[in-house]
């Protein structure tokens, strides 16, 4: 049998240590990031991230600096949700209308049946509520425009109606309807503030798990009380339909302020910790805008889903903190 003799040259020998090195240093560091990790609270989370549709620069409190770029911004995600769900929705003209998307993700996921879910501007459209309750949730619905007797509920042990309205303030409003041809029904509505609806369904201790809103332009007087009050600290997931149709009967001149004005009132939301996970257009033909400067058309209504990183973690931690020293 033949012998087999390895040589090993200089130059082998310094390429086996140059390997060896890279190797040990390569799980050297793996080794201190997953130290680190085990230390951080959101270690697990998407980190922040920007949309490719937008090359803005991070500072996105500057002045607007035309139409597009207030759209340009509010489609530009901030975070990523890797587990995305779709609840409910129903075809309209060919579109899928009133769907609202839910992230799974383990630092904001909803736990089935220990979940709550305030779901404002139901509408006649319940299967984005159906859909959460029978995965689990208790589902809080709120209009004052429709009458309680025409929603078709499915799951009456998870599902409770209110004929309220999220306002800043607190009126009564006449509505006339009219539902499946049917003759109109003259109904008064109440509109409230979230801090008393809250009061009056106890859950003034309760986390929210996801909060839907939907209420026709009204949000731009809600969220500004909602983030100075401190309402939306036990909120996981927000949901919004953001109405700026405004703009299409305004001046001209006007036009700018009114996005400058809204985009205020979203940017506070990331100084509570909500990052923009999903964004999409509503193409319904009424709110269209046609920019003549650019001579493009933009939809002015929209559907952003806001995740707060590390919720479940967050309350984790709380719940294992021990109790503070009380001096007697």
């Amino acid at each position: 049998m033949a012998r087999i003799r390895l040589r090993i040259t200089p130059l082998a020998g310094y390429l086996f240590a140059l390997a060896f090195y890279s190797g040990m240093m390569f799980l050297s560091v793996i080794n201190e990031k997953e130290k680190a990790a085990s230390l951080t609270l959101d270690s697990e989370e998407p980190a922040f991230i920007r949309s490719h549709k937008s090359s803005r620069s991070k500072n996105d409190n500057l002045a607007l600096q035309d139409v597009h770029d207030f759209y340009d911004r509010i489609s530009t995600l901030e975070t990523k949700c890797r587990k995305m769900v779709r609840f409910g929705g129903t075809y309209c003209k060919g579109y899928l209308d009133n769907e609202k998307y839910v992230c799974m993700d383990d630092d904001v996921i909803l736990r089935s049946r220990n979940c709550t879910v305030y779901s404002f501007g139901v509408g006649a459209d319940t299967t984005f509520d159906d859909m959460a309750s029978y995965y689990g949730c208790d589902i809080f619905m709120f209009d004052p425009t429709v009458n309680e007797t025409e929603l078709k509920m499915s799951n009456a042990k998870r599902e409770v109606f209110y004929p309220w309205g999220l306002s800043s303030r607190h009126y009564t409003q006449n509505f006339s309807i009219e539902f499946e041809d049917k003759p109109s029904n003259l109904l008064v509505g109440e509109f409230t503030t979230y801090e008393d609806i809250r009061k009056r369904l106890g859950h003034q201790k309760r986390d929210v798990h996801y909060l839907k809103i939907d209420i026709e332009n009204m949000e731009w007087s809600v969220l500004p009380l909602l983030v100075r009050d401190g309402h939306l600290d036990r909120v996981s997931q927000l949901a919004i339909e953001v109405h700026t149709m405004d703009i299409i009967k305004a001046p001209p001149e006007k036009v700018l302020p009114m996005l400058q004005s809204y985009w205020q009132v979203l940017e506070s939301l990331k100084q509570l910790g909500f990052l923009r996970a999903n964004h999409r257009f509503n193409a319904v033909l009424e709110t269209l805008y046609h920019d003549r400067a650019q001579n493009r058309t933009i939809s002015t209504c929209m559907e952003i889903l806001y995740l707060k990183r590390g919720f479940n973690r967050r309350l984790h931690l709380q719940r294992h903190l021990p109790p503070p020293e009380v001096s007697l």
